[in-house]
């Protein structure tokens, strides 16, 4: 299903903050919300976006700044990314309430946002993510989110750089349009986050037309819908006999457990939208643990840390084999270091043969740490240091520290590029 519906609250803003000076002294306040205004480049576009446990997000305008293209020359937006799903609890209670709100209920595809946008006095074709206007940044991959996007694109519709986009609605300056938008969900075989991709694909989210008065008309695009029934679906089991005399939940929570239920560890969860943009978001229990897994940083030595640190390298490795080998050389070389500070603290503390001040400096806390540990823990038990000690050590350390001492040491990204290459070799 595909329905149109309009933002004002732009509109809104610019009547009351006449100029971007004006604006962005709002949105950066405390009464505006504490939000971001970063990458501005030469034409006077920049990029607002909310800061996670910084920003108000219970403001009227906030869930609409998740990302936006900014205009600071004209004062306007120009592409807005869809807005940020609510943190309040779905208001509906029953399925037949949800239908008569017309509540479209989707898949919560996996992947990565990027939005596209072209201005009346400009033929270029602009491509943005959530936090660069060029989307130049990387993660999971060496190549950059514009990359993997226009490989995306190209193999979804079977395109070539010469048509490429060629079929992207223009802004029509005759009708007041100032911009028009895309925003596309990135679906790519080198970004894996829990589910394997095997193949790249995008999908449009939605299109967005931005007017000369700061109004932004938005058709979001007819993805496939998941139905809402009229009546809880129940199995005829004892066991759901017994649930539905003892369940507390509603009528749609319960249908909301029934899908997730029944769909693979793969499945991120589902979207809900009203008819006015809002969005909600219900995730499956079985892809958030696998995701708190993955953690949220794009190098792998902090992954290893903290994996390392929680003892999950293994299960870790049970869902993203393909790290095998770059976990093993983490590994390795946190063995190097455990040896490396066993032997300082043997040459410092036991046989007195170095001085501190002879030591590398990144060791010093570490060492005297583990003195501390020997003197207050192992000497009144009648134990000493040994390997194993530095290991439980290290163990309990904060991740930050380990990896850290990882990257004094080698620097992964090197190491990732020449296996890749000799595995492409």
């Amino acid at each position: 299903m595909t329905f149109t519906f309009e933002i004002t609250i732009f509109k809104e803003l610019i009547q009351k903050y006449a100029t971007w000076e004006k604006l962005q002294q709002f949105l950066e306040s405390e009464e505006g919300g504490l939000f971001r205004i970063i990458d501005k480049d030469d034409k006077g576009l920049c990029l607002i976006r909310y800061e996670k446990g910084t920003t108000n997000m219970s403001l009227p305008h906030s869930k609409w700044f998740r990302s936006v293209v900014w205009d600071t020359v004209s004062n306007h937006p120009v592409c807005v990314a869809p807005c940020k799903t609510s943190s309040e609890e779905f208001p509906y209670s029953g399925l037949k309430a949800m239908q008569a709100a017309g509540i479209l209920c989707q898949e919560n595809l996996e992947g990565f946002m990027i939005n596209c946008f072209q201005r009346v006095d400009d033929t270029r074709l602009h491509i943005t993510s959530r936090s660069k206007l060029n989307a130049a940044g990387t993660f999971y991959s060496d190549k950059t989110f514009c990359e993997l996007f226009v490989e995306a694109y190209d193999d979804t519709y079977q395109t070539k750089e010469a048509t490429r986009f060629d079929s992207l609605v223009k802004p029509d300056q005759g009708k007041g349009e100032l911009s028009v938008y895309y925003s596309y969900l990135v679906q790519h075989m080198e970004h894996k986050i829990v589910k394997d991709n095997t193949e790249n694909r995008v999908h449009i989210i939605q299109r967005g037309t931005v007017y000369s008065d700061g109004r932004i008309s938005v058709e979001d695009m007819d993805l496939e819908t998941i139905p809402i029934p009229s009546e809880p679906i129940v199995k005829p089991s004892y066991a759901n006999i017994v649930a539905s005399n003892t369940s507390s939940l509603s009528e749609v929570q319960d249908w909301f457990k029934q899908i997730l239920s029944e769909k693979p560890r793969e499945f991120q969860g589902l979207v809900l939208k009203d008819l006015q943009g809002n969005r909600w978001r219900v995730r499956s229990e079985k892809y958030s643990a696998i995701r708190s897994l993955r953690g949220n940083s794009p190098l792998v030595r902090d992954r290893f840390s903290q994996l390392y640190t929680a003892n999950l390298i293994h299960k870790y490795l049970e869902y993203y084999p393909e790290e095998s080998w770059a976990m093993s050389v983490c590994l390795a070389e946190t063995n190097k270091i455990i040896k490396q500070l066993y032997d300082l603290y043997v040459q410092l503390h036991i046989l007195k043969a170095k001085k501190v001040e002879d030591i590398d400096k990144m060791f010093h806390p570490h060492l005297y740490s583990l003195h501390g540990m020997y003197l207050s823990q192992l000497r009144p038990s009648g134990k000493v240091m040994t390997q194993q000690a530095v290991q439980l050590y290290l163990h309990k350390q904060p991740w930050q520290r380990l990896s850290f001492l990882i990257r004094k040491r080698v620097n992964l990204r090197d190491v990732v590029s020449l296996v890749r290459n000799e595995l492409d070799g």
